[in-house]
């Protein structure tokens, strides 16, 4: 599935290209990408409104369309949907799903393979993206607003990154990338990672994002940013030695996500229970 780098390297494409431009006509080849609305309701919705910015908001695209009333057009592109703009008259591809025709000779196709990809069209951007969490690159993430995210939460620090409420934009990849560059393990208690830790994770967060961006991400799945760069230091390299001690790459699965790690360079910490003085019990952590 793209995450954030993927999604803003194509809204950067995106913005380039069709900021500005009107709709003339739409075409839904798959009606279950539309999300909110039926399918005549969506074309008539959509055309003649002109494109008056594109944004991305957590891995959602976000395309603003002006009119008497605004509307905004969201995109998530899932497992395997990308978005290009091309000549109009180019042939329809195979897994076209909506090709949304402009007034400047050009279209945007919506290709989807697998067909999870989902469109939805709201007068309130709240309603599709309102409860999404903090974006990680902006000024609002700061070290110790993540230090606070974590101190409350007992669950898998793997878990509580990969959560859209908590933290909008990351995936597992970057998740995977950010843990390795922090020598923190998936499964340790998010509350038990210590300051140190939380500092390096907030810089491996921030660094890594902007040098994938910088990169256009990853070509990894299905292919939904062609031409990415972004090469992975502990996702996908199961078996092969680890960049910083040479131990050998371990992939397991963890809240049924295939999650790579480094078995030497990030121990888990783990709760542990000693008893005080008068039968009072405190919690304490342990590595492995």
């Amino acid at each position: 599935m793209p995450e954030l780098p993927e999604v803003e390297s194509t809204v950067q494409y995106l913005k380039e290209r069709v900021e500005g431009v009107s709709i003339r006509e739409v075409a839904v080849h798959w009606k279950r990408t539309i999300a909110t609305h039926t399918t005549p309701t969506f074309i008539r919705e959509l055309r003649g409104r002109k494109i008056r910015s594109v944004f991305r908001r957590g891995k959602f695209i976000g395309i603003e369309l002006e009119g008497t009333e605004p509307r905004y057009l969201f995109v998530h592109l899932r497992m395997s949907g990308s978005l290009d703009v091309i000549a109009t008259d180019n042939a329809l591809a195979t897994h076209d799903r909506v090709v949304i025709t402009l007034d400047n000779g050009k279209s945007i196709r919506f290709n989807d393979t697998r067909k999870f990809g989902r469109m939805y069209l709201c007068k309130d951007p709240n309603r599709v993206v309102g409860a999404l969490g903090v974006e990680p690159l902006s000024d609002e993430f700061s070290c110790s607003h993540l230090s606070d995210l974590l101190t409350s939460k007992s669950g898998g620090i793997k878990q509580l990154l990969l959560n859209q409420s908590v933290i909008a934009g990351l995936g597992n990849i970057y998740v995977d990338e950010v843990l390795w560059k922090s020598h923190i393990h998936p499964q340790t208690a998010a509350c038990l990672v210590t300051p140190e830790q939380v500092g390096l994770l907030h810089t491996a967060i921030k660094e890594t994002l902007t040098e994938a961006i910088s990169l256009a991400g990853t070509d990894f799945g299905d292919g939904v940013v062609y031409g990415g760069m972004y090469t992975p230091v502990v996702y996908g390299r199961d078996g092969e030695p680890c960049h910083r001690c040479g131990e050998t790459i371990k992939k397991t699965v963890i809240g049924q996500r295939g999650t790579h790690l480094c078995p030497r360079c990030q121990k888990r910490r783990r709760a542990r229970r000693t008893k005080r003085a008068h039968g009072v019990r405190r919690t304490t952590s342990a590595q492995d």
